[in-house]
């Protein structure tokens, strides 16, 4: 019993000896500290220069008009009058107008079919073809948006003249809708995809930076007969925790920078609460560091962490719910999702900062991070214990 008390109160200063190990292999790793420091710093910096042009503004196109009518003409006005896209010229024909997009002198082509003030005029569904550019998905965005919003116009306006008059004035008027975005003001594409990148690339820069130290224990392994010369012995739980800590307090300065700072610097939205925030990235950055010691498994190498984990990127920005809703997925993949740190903080973090959410709205990712803490702490201890197993197998 007394064995199992000193036991206890040896476990803290336990778990620090392995915190101070790993910071000392962390900062004497010139690969690592790049990974774990340039690139979580670098790469929101990048990305949001990237993007820092949220909506590009008058778009050139040129209007190919086989119909010539008065209708298709108001069309092509009203849509040079939007403040998204620009009629640079008229074509003469398809041909043309595919050249001028071939050689970048317009980047996008709006074609009015010989029919279409004629099925106007019956009452009948009218064609307009849009071709853009898909070289950058903001122009095509653009193009397609301001195209709907004239389309939507005129086809009020026909709808409307159609309708019987009403001789009693009812005050408002035909039914009018207005747009009104809540946390994305400025509807850009930055705004919206980089408050999930930005959360994505603290964890996979942790993933990559663990690799590289696990890579790192592997090579010097190789070279030593199967010993680390850096090795600090403990128990699987008390390395995995103590390695945690590390990863915290070496994130801190990284999770500022990218959840507050950047959004600050670049002017995308800043509805959260920073303490909020914090505590909400506490348990994300813990998730982060046990999912990536449970799966640098994986890594053979210090040279291979990077082609074994890189890849990961686009799949968690998938399964994050950016680029495709996550209500639409398979279960499967939903599944796999809620697996993923990332998904959970991504979540949290673009309800609070985009949308102005409390920390308390976001229970539910807040106890998923948690839960993901707890589940990745226990594999990533089986991790440490069964490579530990294994290399005394070996010796």
């Amino acid at each position: 019993m007394k064995q199992v008390v000193t036991n206890i109160l040896k476990s803290p200063l336990h778990v620090l000896e392995a915190c101070v190990h790993e910071l000392k292999l962390t900062f004497g790793d010139v690969g690592v500290i790049i990974f774990f420091l340039v690139v979580s710093i670098a790469y929101p910096l990048l990305y949001s220069l990237v993007y820092n042009t949220e909506i590009p503004r008058d778009l050139k196109v040129i209007v190919v008009d086989d119909d010539r009518s008065r209708e298709s003409r108001e069309f092509a006005r009203a849509l040079d009058a939007t403040p998204e896209v620009q009629v640079v010229a008229y074509a003469a024909n398809m041909q043309e107008a595919r050249q001028a997009m071939a050689s970048h002198d317009c980047y996008g082509i709006i074609n009015f079919p010989r029919d279409y003030a004629l099925n106007l005029g019956r009452g009948e569904q009218a064609h307009v073809n849009v071709y853009c550019d898909m070289s950058v998905m903001m122009r095509y965005r653009q193009i397609l948006m301001a195209t709907t919003a004239v389309q939507q116009t005129l086809s009020g306006e026909i709808q409307a003249a159609k309708a019987s008059v009403v001789p009693i004035s009812l005050g408002g008027g035909t039914l009018e809708s207005e747009q009104v975005p809540l946390g994305n003001t400025a509807m850009g594409l930055g705004s919206s995809v980089l408050m999930c990148i930005l959360a994505l690339v603290l964890q996979q820069s942790m993933m990559l930076g663990i690799g590289v130290l696990h890579g790192g224990v592997r090579d010097r392994r190789r070279m030593n007969g199967g010993i680390d010369p850096l090795e600090h012995t403990a128990p699987a739980v008390v390395s995995v925790l103590g390695r945690a800590i590390a990863h915290t307090l070496v994130y801190v300065i990284p999770t500022l920078y990218a959840l507050l700072l950047v959004p600050k610097i670049f002017d995308f939205p800043q509805n959260g609460h920073a303490i909020d925030i914090m505590v909400f990235s506490l348990p994300y950055v813990l998730a982060c560091s046990f999912f990536s010691q449970t799966f640098k498994v994986a890594v053979k190498g210090r040279e291979a962490a990077f082609i074994t984990l890189a890849f990961t990127s686009i799949i968690f920005v998938f399964l994050s719910g950016i680029s495709w809703p996550r209500q639409s997925m398979g279960t499967f993949w939903i599944a796999m999702g809620n697996l993923i740190p990332s998904t959970w903080g991504a979540t949290g973090y673009i309800a609070m900062q985009s949308n102005g959410a409390s920390l308390a709205a976001q229970s539910q990712s807040y106890l998923m991070l948690w839960l993901l803490c707890g589940l990745y702490f226990v594999t990533a201890s089986l991790v440490e214990k069964f490579i530990a197993r294994r290399q005394n197998t070996k010796g």
